[in-house]
């Protein structure tokens, strides 16, 4: 074969080649595009909010989270690759700030997550209460963004200054009715100005307004890295559940208008960019921050390009760029020269996005005993699978674990009372998911007397208030005992007063707060969300009304029958006494035995002197620095600081409200610590809660601090 048709051979292979690995070239960026179609939904809690439930009594926390799809800038801005210069600058802010150019979004679905709590190493889960879109909730308190608007006003800008002013306008005219924001500007060392949180759209204008040109040049490089840091970390902080004297909203973002200049500074690179991304994402500021709640920022990093060194120009591009985490809700773009036009694109594309988020509430009845906590979001059975977040590992969040609510089930707990309503000495059953793990020792239950107010609210407070608010109440109380507590209901012993009952008749009702003495938490303490539930007043004993009746008519009976027999011998003659029986031997038998009347006044009943119990004394006697008490048998003493439940009253704080009880059987006295705080001691021993304990003749006996000695006749 000649070597011109040699090569047209090798030619017509090649021709014949070139659709094969053109076909395989579609087909591989077929099977690429369909792995980048079907990535996994990826679920992201931007907050956990708990302040709600220190208003509304609730154990619920608010979190606001987005679940989407996000896409590669790379994918979105593939096209403009072949570009240069201005054209591809303009070709890439065209494709981002079209409408979700950037992720897919997804509804969150409620059946398949799970939201958990860790406590003592174990993943509680929450309930789940309700889900709303954010963009469908605008009014409702607390939803709203928290705007931190950094601008560059550095000299380096020049024109490009106004441009970044007119952008950060922009988003400022944006804002809505919850909405805040933070105008700061910096220049080549720091910040230079800042209008601190505001809550107004004209005080935010002004502040932009009022700074009018660019601050003179301080050197040939700036720490671009750690101005913005700075900056963020300083604004940040101050976002607290308690609030700086502006409501604080739920969710947060960060605008960066600048040039992304650094000149050679070596901490403003890409890389660099890169630190300060995750760090924004992370949302702890500082980064050892234990106190104040962990809140991500999507950083919207908008690059105004200036005339620079060519090589500086592509870091300052980078470093923009880099800053901006799209995975959370971040954004970048490019405003070119005379470009402000796009800010209307720009703010509707990022706010579509937040409009898209979720705020979901979740009824969480434990949290740990500290002020860090571990939540968990998961998803299981999803098509396509969705991946969760575990990202708030040990952090805080705002729940101060002594104020956060316990769980009550009102409903199930008021028809109960509906069905026996309370009564002083009566018991009454509270349902709720309780996490004390049948431990009777930390339920307790305090009745609020008819006379105490409860707060009205606890709006605009802050958590100091909710816990003086359970101290005041728990102090002013009578406290009730457990008698049996488990996971799901607590059943009390109610004090025997009605010092507790608030109006009449079918009206009458009772105010009760449930206590866990050891997580330091109450059910719900405001007016409007206090636990009320029907009442009646104590019915009259029947039976011993029926017993003392009963011995009534015996006496009466009795003295009817005495006085019978002395009458008839008064008014006749005098009885001849009956013969005697003789016995053998002649003489008179021995009378029977009979045993002598009791003396007037005293069948049984009292009247007479107390007899002394058979091996035993009739009374106990407690003489001590308050006074001299007396224990009958029958009877059982109570002693502490509730004068209205307690025969022994004592004023020392360090006693509990009802510290002991006491009693006197056969003979024996006996003593009971009823949980106080300080103990009770006999003879300098400790006693065991909740059993009784004899008390020896002579001993000394001690309700804290305050000792008694103890005589028995």
């Amino acid at each position: 074969m000649s070597a011109p048709a040699r090569r047209g051979g090798r030619g017509g292979r090649a021709l014949l080649c070139a659709p094969l690995l053109a076909l395989a070239a579609a087909v591989l960026a077929l099977l690429a595009g369909q792995g980048r179609a079907e990535a996994a939904p990826e679920a992201h809690l931007l907050r956990v909010d708990p302040r709600a439930s220190t208003v509304d009594g609730s154990p619920v926390l608010t979190t606001v989270l987005e679940v989407v799809q996000n896409k590669r800038l790379s994918d979105i801005t593939r096209n403009c690759a072949a570009l240069t210069g201005d054209a591809n600058l303009d070709c890439i802010s065209d494709a981002i700030e079209q409408p979700s150019a950037l992720y897919s979004s997804f509804d969150f679905p409620d059946k398949n997550a799970i939201f958990s709590v860790t406590v003592d190493g174990t993943d509680l889960p929450a309930k789940f209460e309700s889900k709303a879109r954010w963009g469908d909730s605008a009014g409702q308190p607390g939803v709203g963004t928290a705007w931190l608007i950094l601008i560059d006003a550095a000299s380096s800008m020049g024109t490009r200054f106004d441009e970044a002013k007119a952008v950060a306008s922009a988003f400022v005219n944006a804002m809505q009715p919850n909405d805040i924001v933070d105008v700061i500007f910096f220049n080549d060392r720091g910040v230079v100005e800042d209008s601190k949180w505001v809550s107004n759209k004209q005080t935010a204008a002004q502040a932009i307004a009022g700074v009018t040109r660019t601050y003179p040049t301080q050197g040939r490089t700036r720490p671009l890295f750690t101005i913005i840091k700075n900056a963020a970390t300083d604004a940040f902080k101050e976002l607290g559940n308690a609030g700086q004297g502006v409501p604080v909203p739920m969710h947060q973002a960060m605008v960066v208008l600048s040039n992304g200049s650094a000149g050679a500074d070596p901490s403003s690179t890409a890389a660099a960019s890169n630190l300060l991304r995750d760090y924004l994402t992370k949302g702890r500021f500082p980064e050892n921050n234990d106190v104040l709640p962990k809140t991500p920022v999507p950083v919207i990093s908008i690059w105004f390009p200036s005339r620079l060194v060519e090589e500086f120009t592509a870091n300052a591009r980078e470093f923009m760029e880099g800053m901006a985490n799209t995975e959370i809700g971040g954004f970048f773009s490019v405003v070119r020269d005379g470009q402000q036009r796009r800010a209307a694109n720009i703010v509707n594309a990022i706010r579509t996005r937040f409009n898209k988020m979720h705020i979901v509430k979740w009824r969480v009845s434990c949290v740990a005993p500290s002020i860090t906590q571990t939540f968990k979001l998961a998803f299981i059975n999803t098509d396509p699978p969705i991946a969760g977040d575990a990202t708030f590992q040990n952090v805080p969040v705002g729940i101060d674990p002594t104020a956060w609510p316990l769980d009550i089930d009102r409903e199930a707990t008021d028809r109960a009372a509906k069905k026996d309503p309370l009564y002083p000495g009566s018991t009454v059953k509270i349902f709720g998911n309780f996490c004390w793990g049948g431990n009777t020792q930390r339920a307790e239950i305090y009745m609020v007397p008819k006379n105490q107010a409860a707060p009205q609210s606890l709006q605009g407070g802050n958590l100091e208030d909710a816990k003086k608010a359970q101290r005041t109440l728990i102090e002013g109380g009578m406290r009730g005992k457990a008698v049996t507590a488990g996971d799901s209901v607590v059943e009390f012993e109610l004090p025997d007063t009605d010092k507790f009952l608030v109006g009449k008749g079918d009206q009458m009702t009772a105010r009760l707060i449930v206590y866990d003495n050891q997580a330091r938490r109450t059910s719900a303490v405001t007016a409007d969300k206090i636990l009320t539930l029907k009442a009646k007043e104590a019915p009259l004993p029947y039976l011993l009304i029926g017993g003392v009746t009963f011995g009534g008519v015996v006496i009466v009976l009795l003295l009817v029958s005495i006085f019978r027999g002395g009458g008839g011998r008064r008014r006749g003659a005098v009885a001849a006494a009956p013969p005697r029986p003789i016995v053998a031997g002649g003489g008179p038998a021995a009378p029977p035995y009979a045993p002598a009347p009791p003396p007037p006044g005293d069948f049984g009943y009292g009247g007479g002197p107390m007899m002394p119990l058979p091996g035993g004394a009739s009374r106990a006697t407690l003489s001590g620095p308050t006074g001299i008490f007396t224990v009958h048998p029958g009877v059982e003493v109570r002693a502490g600081r509730d004068g209205a439940t307690c025969m022994i009253a004592l004023s020392e704080p360090r006693v509990s409200g009802t510290h002991a009880s006491l009693k006197l059987e056969a003979g024996q006295l006996f003593v009971r610590d009823e949980g106080s705080n300080n103990g009770t001691y006999v003879n300098g021993q400790r006693t065991a809660a909740a059993v009784w304990t004899p008390v020896p003749p002579g001993a000394s006996l001690r309700f804290g601090p305050v000792e008694f000695s103890v005589r028995l006749e």
